[in-house]
């Protein structure tokens, strides 16, 4: 259940950062904003580490040095989202990009990528997709 709630609330927090971007964006320029924005969460995470810290640094020399690359990967989705926003508008930009990441997610289970268990798609999760697939269609003509 705790999962299921967190998921819920990145979704908001995805929708809300994506129009903030895109208006900070608007006043700034997309590279600009990226910066403030990463600079912003980085300062938060600052914060909220010195209070609560939940793991050694060390641990991340036990690591592949490309999980690390996630920061970058998040200066990609911030400036792609941004750019979705201005010019497709909020509701079309968050529904591609909600098609694309569950496709990717998708793709990912399947072929066991990055250390997740690999895991048999089904006829229903297939079926799943296609009806995401037309939602968007349907949605673009509507």
């Amino acid at each position: 259940m705790q999962g299921v709630v967190f998921a819920l609330m990145s979704g908001l927090f995805i929708a809300l950062q994506g129009i903030f971007n895109a208006r900070l964006a608007t006043g700034v320029g997309p590279w600009l904003s990226v910066l403030i924005v990463h600079f912003v969460g980085l300062m938060g995470c600052l914060v909220i580490y010195s209070f609560v810290r939940d793991r050694k640094i060390g641990g991340f020399r036990q690591l592949p040095w490309i999980y690390a690359s996630g920061g970058l990967i998040g200066v990609l989705v911030v400036v792609t989202e941004l750019t979705a926003i201005q010019k497709l508008g909020m509701t079309w930009a968050m529904c591609l990009l909600l098609v694309a990441q569950i496709l990717c997610a998708f793709v990912i289970d399947l072929k066991g990528w990055f250390g997740v268990l690999k895991k048999q798609g089904n006829r229903g999760q297939w079926v799943g997709v296609g009806l995401m697939l037309a939602g968007v269609a349907i949605f673009s003509l509507a």
